[in-house]
């Protein structure tokens, strides 16, 4: 009798690249769907920024059509005003995005409360710490759009939050009571790390006040070690937008591990065991407020997942000025020179960008494989025989010892 070989048990990555794979026609949908309709300027971006972190080509007709209703909106309030910032700073190409920018700049600044955080509208005595981190990645955003951010805004932000943080080092909504233990919570937690480091970004970390940041920033890291259990459960509060969060904090402060758990490793776990059939992610608690799921998930709850799985946030913001080349910027008939460019920008990033890489590897657009293939030479050492001329089909062996030695060497 004649036994089958037991199929080869996959991977983390490999799980991860096939829940990536799976969530892209759920994506698309919802796509579809901001780009029809009356949705916020929030929604819009967010599943705008899930799709340009998630490689799909700007020429895509639902990424173009969703764009073109976000140009076209006018946003008002923080989240959308900061959510619109972040797409336009990842698409260097979109039509008259440095005018909005800095109208969008502008009324940004003027949800910022005498007290230092950011609320919903102007002219308001009340501010939260969700307002505040999604203000502080607006003009961290706006300020890689070549615009100007007055140093007294961080200053006042950052004084805002550090005063909000309890005893324990944790952190909840708003003020009042913020010494209270029982008022902190992980994905606040997570917002009031990231804050800080922004803060600390902007105003230099050798500044009297950012230095003075380490250590509320420590701190906020020593409440994760007590309460690691909240990294990698569905059964925490905001699950979804607290993931997120902590993927953005992580990489602002160079953070793989909490304790001895790697926050990325569980929370991707998490990830890949809640997706549904369709590819799309649902969230009780993560989605919009009378929007109902459908087949496809809940677009809120799909984009934080996918922006998780993906991990492509930056520590650090790149210039107007330079000329930036992303896989999504490469068609079929782009220039050498892009691709060298895309090449180059790709190697200077380093490991982290490995499953950007790694995927484009698999890219149907040949000149997605060729910079992917000089990424993965400058980064790597070696090729490992992939030869950008073949499909994926033919590049099975080389890419697959391509992501050992990722999962070998991040």
């Amino acid at each position: 009798m004649v036994f089958a070989a037991p199929a080869q048990e996959r991977t983390l990555q490999e799980e991860i690249n096939h829940t990536l794979d799976e969530a892209r026609p759920a994506l698309l949908t919802h796509l579809r769907k901001v780009g029809h309709g009356n949705n916020r300027p929030g929604l819009v971006a967010l599943v705008l920024l899930a799709a340009i972190h998630d490689g799909v080509g700007e020429d895509e007709p639902r990424f173009t059509k969703a764009l073109e209703v976000l140009t076209a909106s006018d946003p008002d309030e923080c989240y959308d005003l900061a959510l619109r910032l972040l797409v336009f700073e990842a698409l260097p190409h979109t039509a008259e995005r440095t005018k909005l920018a800095k109208r969008d700049l502008g009324r940004l600044l003027r949800r910022q409360t005498s007290k230092g955080g950011f609320h919903y509208q102007e002219n308001s005595n009340h501010w939260d710490l969700s307002n505040t981190q999604y203000a502080a990645l607006g003009l961290r955003a706006a300020v890689a759009l070549g615009l100007d951010v007055d140093k007294r805004v961080w200053t006042d932000m950052a004084k805002a939050v550090r005063d909000l943080q309890d005893n324990y080092g944790g952190f909840g909504y708003s003020p009042g009571g913020a010494t209270d233990t029982r008022l902190s919570y992980a994905s606040m937690t997570a917002a009031g790390i990231a804050a800080l480091a922004i803060c600390q970004q902007q105003l230099g970390e050798k500044s009297r006040v950012g230095k003075s940041l380490d250590k509320e920033i420590g701190r906020g890291w020593q409440w994760f070690e007590r309460n690691v259990a909240t990294i990698g459960s569905l059964n925490e509060r905001r699950c979804f937008y607290f993931h997120y969060g902590l993927e953005r904090a992580g990489i602002l402060c160079d953070v793989e591990k909490v304790g001895e758990v790697s926050w990325y490793e569980r929370g991707a776990k998490m990830f890949i065991a809640a997706q549904m059939a369709s590819g799309g992610w649902t969230s009780a608690q993560d989605g919009v407020m009378g929007m109902v799921a459908d087949a496809a998930g809940d677009p809120v709850a799909t984009s934080f997942a996918i922006l998780f799985l993906r991990r492509k946030f930056q520590k650090q913001v790149g210039a107007v000025t330079q000329y930036v080349v992303r896989f999504v910027n490469l068609g079929p008939h782009s220039p050498d020179k892009d691709v060298e460019a895309c090449a180059e920008q790709l190697v200077a990033q380093g490991k982290e960008v490995m499953p950007d890489v790694l995927k484009a590897l698999r890219s149907k657009i040949e000149p997605q494989r060729r910079a992917a293939a000089a990424a993965l030479q400058g980064i790597a050492g070696e090729t490992f025989g992939y030869d950008a001329a073949k499909d994926a089909d033919g590049n099975l062996a080389a890419v697959r010892a391509a992501e050992l030695w990722y999962l070998r060497n991040r």
